[in-house]
């Protein structure tokens, strides 16, 4: 049960040893003693009030009395508790949320794609962390609607997502004339996801579970009995899972991105070596050249699995992206298996891959009927 005080002002000029040395041969307990330049203030149980008349009568004081029970004010120690709890609460509530999404791509065209479609899977900036889709399924929306991209790395440092798309590699396909009519097959299992089709008839839908050598595309058309051949041309992506295993160097040194700033400099016969070239105003581009520099910095890391994680599958998915066919997007991963053996971290790694599995096949020419 709290006490009820009640709250005395005397003069500043009181003589304060002796009052408090009256109170203490009264027993009566003082709460909350200060003083300012006119005033001391202090606060007594409601029950010693009567005693507390007898002294003020004796040492003849001027005394204003103010009931605390009554008077709705809140407490010194009551504000600190307050304070606290918001200290503490307001941070934590405030980390549930996503409050800034950055996307860090090659181009603000791509980062006006990026963020449009992540708009259209409800991702952005102040929703929830716990409404946030897993990594696996973001991936796997994104690289099935966008092909130019291989992979996306994504991070999250406390309240801010930070998405990262990998180019894939430029593609120079060689443009084959007079070639013999052909059908698209399989050249690998997998589960059709989608189809970029220049000309021919889908043998197999979207979903479908196909087999190495099973005809993807036909590469003529039907018209009553009659069979015309008219070749297929195009891309049918499939994905299917792979197993690797990987070996790296327990302590690695990689080249870390860091700011990128603009360089103009007079123009020369040397080689740019710009992040990205600026365009200049005609009359100044025969003299200068300008472009941003990203500059770079040499880290060493000691790798656990948590830096495997964060920090290697980026560079480890980028070396296999260059051993996989052009083309190929990673959707998913998952590590098997990791283990650190004398300075050396090995593991295995599952990934669902997606590549452009058709190839062509020539139509025998008893087909043509």
């Amino acid at each position: 049960m709290s006490k009820q005080l009640v709250r005395i002002q005397l003069a500043s000029t009181t003589d304060q040893f002796v009052l408090f040395q009256k109170l203490l041969s009264h027993d009566i307990e003082v709460y909350r003693v200060y003083s300012t330049e006119d005033s001391l203030f202090f606060s007594i149980q409601k029950k010693d009030l009567k005693q507390f008349r007898k002294i003020r009568k004796t040492m003849k004081l001027p005394v204003k009395l103010k009931d605390e029970t009554t008077s709705g004010t809140i407490s010194i120690y009551s504000y600190s508790i307050i304070g606290v709890i918001f200290f503490f609460i307001i941070p934590l509530i405030f980390a549930q949320f996503i409050w800034k999404v950055n996307i860090d791509s090659y181009t603000p065209e791509s980062n006006i794609m990026i963020t449009e479609q992540l708009k259209e899977m409800k991702i952005k900036e102040r929703m929830l962390i716990s409404s946030l889709p897993s990594e696996q399924e973001i991936r796997q929306k994104l690289l099935l609607k966008h092909k130019e991209f291989s992979w996306i790395h994504f991070t999250q440092s406390g309240s801010t997502l930070t998405v990262t798309p990998m180019l894939a590699p430029v593609t120079n396909e060689r443009e084959v004339k007079n070639a013999p009519p052909s059908h698209l097959i399989a050249k690998r299992s997998g589960v059709i996801t989608d189809f970029e089709l220049v000309k021919g008839v889908r043998a197999v839908e979207k979903n479908t579970s196909v087999k190495k050598g099973d005809i993807l595309v036909n590469g003529f058309v039907t018209q009553g009995d009659k069979r015309i051949i008219t070749s297929a041309e195009g891309k049918v992506y499939a994905s299917y899972w792979i197993e690797l295993n990987f070996e790296l160097p327990r302590k690695v040194t990689i080249i870390k991105p860091t700011t990128r700033e603009v360089l103009i400099q007079k123009k020369t016969d040397d080689k740019n070596y710009f992040w990205k070239e600026i365009a200049m105003p005609r009359f100044l581009q025969p003299y200068f050249k300008a472009g941003y520099v990203q500059g770079s910095e040499v880290v060493s890391y000691d790798l656990n699995e948590e830096s495997v994680k964060h920090l290697v599958r980026p560079l480890l998915f980028q070396k296999i992206m260059n051993e996989l066919p052009i083309g190929t997007q990673i959707l998913e991963d998952k590590v098997l298996q990791m283990s650190i053996e004398n300075d050396k971290v090995k593991g295995k790694i599952l990934l669902l891959i997606n590549e452009n599995i058709a190839t062509p096949q020539v139509i025998p020419q008893g087909d043509d009927t």
